[in-house]
């Protein structure tokens, strides 16, 4: 195996392939037909990110997502919706010895998750 990407279908795909660059810190590296490719900087290991761009999103096609892990979790989700995403539900299972996110939709309706990393529960 080489690596993997995340692909996220969306109809407006510039402005997904926006809203991932600024939220990630990613750059977009090219652009080719329906596809945007986003990188980490050089030196970061996450995986790359694919934008495709589609006529429509199909409904109850497998969802595909990207978890945010973060150590100040209401400021990620601030700094997010000044980008556009909306808080779509917040879950914290803390009390049951798990962890706590924030379901988000970013601006072309991908659902995604702001997740608490060690240190913020």
């Amino acid at each position: 195996m080489n690596g993997i990407e995340i692909v996220v279908d969306a109809v407006d795909d510039d402005a997904a392939a926006s809203f991932w660059q600024a939220a990630l810190g990613y750059e977009r590296l090219h652009q080719r037909g329906a596809f945007t490719t986003l990188v980490p900087p050089r030196g970061d290991p996450r995986p790359p990110i694919l934008i495709q761009r589609v006529d429509v999103v199909m409904p109850g096609k497998t969802a595909v997502h990207v978890d945010v892990i973060v150590d100040d979790m209401e400021a990620e989700v601030a700094r997010l919706q000044g980008l556009g995403a909306s808080v779509a539900w917040q879950v914290d299972e803390t009390d049951r010895g798990g962890s706590r996110w924030t379901t988000m939709a970013a601006p072309h309706g991908t659902l995604f998750c702001v997740r608490a990393g060690a240190s913020d529960g």
